[in-house]
């Protein structure tokens, strides 16, 4: 018992005295890859009809409905991907067909900020843009 005590004596003064070396440098290169990522989303304001059910069934409120100046549609889902659990329902509530307006991409993203401010935040919006000609 006395041997055991001792032991764990020296492993944690050795991991006091002892400075480790990161193994990775996550601003280069990312810690993990998930293989159940689903991607990145992509919104087509062209085929979206801004019926709102994506904002609805996101379960940790990563979608915000930006109001449009033209008819149609008259909103459409900005998705704030530091909130967003990436789920994947706003993909398959989506009513458009054959193809989705909101979809993910697959594959991996980097969501490493540079300095951690407010300013950077803003990097993690999906935000669509409308070109000119369909403002009225």
């Amino acid at each position: 018992m006395l041997f055991q005590i001792s032991e764990r004596v020296l492993r944690v003064l050795k991991a006091i005295t002892e400075p480790r070396e990161a193994i990775k440098d996550v601003v280069k290169e990312p810690a993990h890859k998930s293989s159940v990522f689903r991607g990145k989303h992509n919104v087509r304001y062209d085929i979206c009809t801004g019926c709102d059910a994506c904002n609805k069934i996101c379960p940790v409120d990563a979608i915000k409905m930006k109001p449009l100046p033209i008819k149609r549609p008259n909103k459409v889902p900005e998705v704030n991907l530091a909130i967003c659990i990436f789920c994947g329902l706003c993909e398959d509530v989506c009513p458009t067909k054959p193809e989705k307006a909101i979809k993910l991409s697959g594959g991996d993203i980097e969501m490493i900020t540079h300095d951690g401010t407010h300013d950077t935040l803003e990097n993690f919006w999906v935000r669509v843009d409308v070109p000119e000609e369909w403002i009225e």
